[in-house]
């Protein structure tokens, strides 16, 4: 009977030290369960009313919210964010519109690529988004940017843009960019984005041979 009073207390203090240590971890998944239901509990109201907070921090993560609702009510709220005067949080509503492909912004963006006030970074997110959105509304005015003394890198990613939006209308800009640059890096960008059009336009990335659309009246292939 002495023997088990000894004992328990001793299993008593084991079974202590060993669950102090696993009530005191933090399970990262289940913090991140918590954040994603909390989140997802959200309406775009609550996001949005953020946009107007003082504090840029705030607005930033109300845009971020935004950008991943997957709502396409969210769009509007990331245009309007697109003219918050902190940087910060105006690049980052103008990189989600660029990821959700918004064709809705494609205009607004173009007008603010062409603002004197618009700081260069921004104008080369502005390029990129207008590149993933892949609307050849915005090809003419990105070519028509390429006129503008602009740096090197900046007029890198608008060759770039028009590649991925792969107007056939920009080619003859592309291709004189390639003749007459005097960077080569200038000339194979340009290269690069001609080509990409190109194979978009190709038949032979597009045709698709439909039986049931075939004229019924042509004489079937001799087999061998």
């Amino acid at each position: 009977m002495a023997r088990w009073n000894v004992v328990s207390p001793v299993a008593a203090l084991l079974a202590v030290a060993i669950a102090v240590p696993a009530v005191a971890q933090v399970n990262p998944f289940r913090v991140q369960q918590r954040y994603k239901e909390a989140s997802e509990g959200k309406s775009i109201d609550d996001f949005t009313k953020r946009l107007n907070d003082p504090d840029p921090a705030v607005r930033l993560e109300a845009v971020k919210s935004l950008g991943e609702s997957g709502k396409p009510e969210a769009i509007e709220y990331l245009i309007q964010a697109t003219g918050d005067p902190d940087q910060s949080v105006m690049i980052k509503a103008i990189d989600y519109l660029g990821k959700l492909r918004a064709t809705a912004a494609t205009q607004i963006l173009v007008q603010k690529l062409f603002m004197r006030d618009v700081p260069v970074p921004v104008q080369q997110r502005i390029l990129v988004s207008l590149g993933r959105m892949g609307d050849v509304r915005a090809a003419a005015p990105i070519a028509e940017y390429l006129d503008r003394d602009t740096d090197p890198a900046t007029k890198g990613t608008a060759i770039f843009a028009l590649g991925e939006i792969g107007d056939h209308a920009s080619i003859p800009k592309l291709q004189t960019i390639q003749t007459d640059a005097t960077d080569p890096h200038m000339q194979n960008l340009a290269g690069e984005a001609v080509a990409k059009i190109n194979r978009r336009l190709s038949p032979s990335t597009v045709a698709v041979q439909i039986p049931a659309l075939e004229d019924p009246d042509k004489p079937p292939t001799a087999r061998r």
